[in-house]
């Protein structure tokens, strides 16, 4: 029997939400191989979104406007923009709920099927949960992965009381929805609920703790293998720093255009909210004797003036925009080159740690293949040569101290010895001894050269 899976996950800056917005729209992924990109064009649609950030800038423009109207009347230097703001808080900026089931459940299912089968758990969403569709940045079923699954990306934002300002305020907080683990528990309780009453034969999905266990191989032997793949490491991990650097330089510039997006808009109600022109009356006065004037009421020159500034705004900011998009143009264009660039080299640096790897199972390789033969001989001159015996295991232990001697190279990783003194046989341990005690007479030596 299929399980009924739920689960949320909060999104904490807007650096994420970009990126999300990247994996769910456009299906960019470098983690996760299963995407099938033939397939993306049957992903359904169930609230469309072509922004991650602009969606999200008009779910948060009363917030955004209630902030902006704090801030006039703190010190300067203690202001902070809106997106400072929330991206410094301890409450997350979004959430995505995932609702899935396993292979079978959807195994014979029709596109139709799924997709009545995604409404029924937006609505439990919506409902149960209480983010209401207008809260809602996004949501789609993929299909082009191995099981369809629906994401549900969304602004958990309400108005609530906030202590420190002794008054209620928009907030951002998931905890509001989903207060406790025993809260988020219940949900995927009445989750399970839902499905079987819109006719699932389903089993409630159970958590589980899995262990991840870190499995350490045998390294390359040499100096060579050793320094070549630390600094490959090195350079990918600066490559990595260096992609998320001008991803995060994108993410500032698309949110500078919103906000000049934003400013524009507002100007724009200002000017559609005062009178119109011809709607003012006025009264003519003079004439013969003296210059002709006219008369109007207090409202309808305060009409005026909010017009006048609109306008006079509105030619301002059209000129600064348009030379800001000239710039910011330019400077996406320069960030795509050099994003290009360094995911070309982030794929050398990927092509040469797998060749790198190739070598290291070589290696590991002969190594268990020597470990055999060594067997094999002790065997032999155990049955055949016991007389000798003795003396192979002695240099058997004196190779072990050598091979150990070359493995201490690698003690910055944490590599353990691959020998033990301690499970050496006595005649080993005898040989471990000697090697040991050779090692110290040529470091003295190198000493008294010195």
């Amino acid at each position: 029997m299929s399980y009924s899976i739920l689960r949320v996950e909060g999104i904490k800056t807007l650096g994420d939400l970009r990126g999300l917005g990247k994996h769910n729209i456009d299906r960019v992924s470098e983690t996760n191989l299963d995407i099938d990109k033939e397939k993306s064009e049957e992903n359904i649609q169930l609230i469309e979104c072509d922004s991650y950030l602009k969606r999200f800038n008009e779910i948060t423009a009363e917030m955004r406007a209630e902030h902006n109207a704090r801030m006039e009347t703190i010190r300067a230097d203690r202001q902070k923009t809106f997106e400072q703001a929330i991206n410094s808080a301890h409450n997350d900026v979004a959430c995505e709920f995932l609702c899935t089931s396993d292979e079978e459940f959807f195994q014979g299912r029709s596109r139709a099927e799924i997709e009545t089968w995604a409404r029924q758990s937006l609505e439990f969403i919506e409902q149960e949960v209480g983010i209401s569709k207008d809260k809602i940045i996004h949501a789609s079923v993929h299909m082009d992965e191995k099981t369809p699954h629906l994401h549900v990306v969304a602004v958990p934002i309400l108005r609530a009381w906030d202590g420190r300002r002794k008054e209620e305020t928009l907030q951002i907080s998931r905890k509001k929805f989903i207060k406790t683990k025993e809260d988020m528990s219940l949900v995927q309780d009445k989750y399970h609920e839902k499905m079987i009453s819109c006719g699932y034969d389903m089993q409630r999905g159970e958590s589980k703790n899995v262990r991840h266990e870190k499995i350490v191989e045998f390294k390359e032997k040499t100096n060579y293998h050793q320094e070549v793949a630390q600094q490959s490491k090195e350079e990918a991990s600066k490559v990595k720093q260096e992609v998320k650097s001008l991803h995060t330089k994108q993410t500032g510039l698309e949110i500078s255009i919103l906000n000049r997006e934003y400013e524009l808009k507002e100007l724009n109600k200002k000017a559609e909210e005062a009178k119109s022109l011809d709607e003012i009356e006025v009264k003519e006065k003079g004439g013969l004797l003296r210059s002709k004037t006219v008369e109007l009421s207090v409202e309808d020159f305060e009409n005026i003036r909010t017009l006048a500034q609109a306008s006079e705004g509105l030619r301002r900011e059209n000129k600064t925009l348009e030379k800001k998009n000239i710039q910011l143009s330019d400077k996406v264009d320069t960030l795509t080159d050099e994003k290009a660039m360094l995911q070309k080299e982030d794929d050398r640096l990927r092509r040469e740690n797998d060749r790198l790897r190739k070598e290291r199972d070589e290696y590991k390789g002969k190594f268990m293949v020597l470990e055999k033969l060594v067997d094999k001989i002790q065997e032999v001159y155990r049955e055949k040569l016991p007389k000798h015996f003795k003396a192979l295991e002695q240099a058997i232990g004196y190779a072990k101290h050598q091979v150990n001697k070359t493995i201490d190279v690698f003690k910055s990783n944490n590599i353990e010895k691959k020998f033990k003194k301690v499970d050496l046989s006595p005649n080993e341990k005898s040989g471990y001894e000697l090697a040991e005690k050779d090692q110290r007479a040529r470091q003295k030596d190198r000493e008294i050269e010195r």
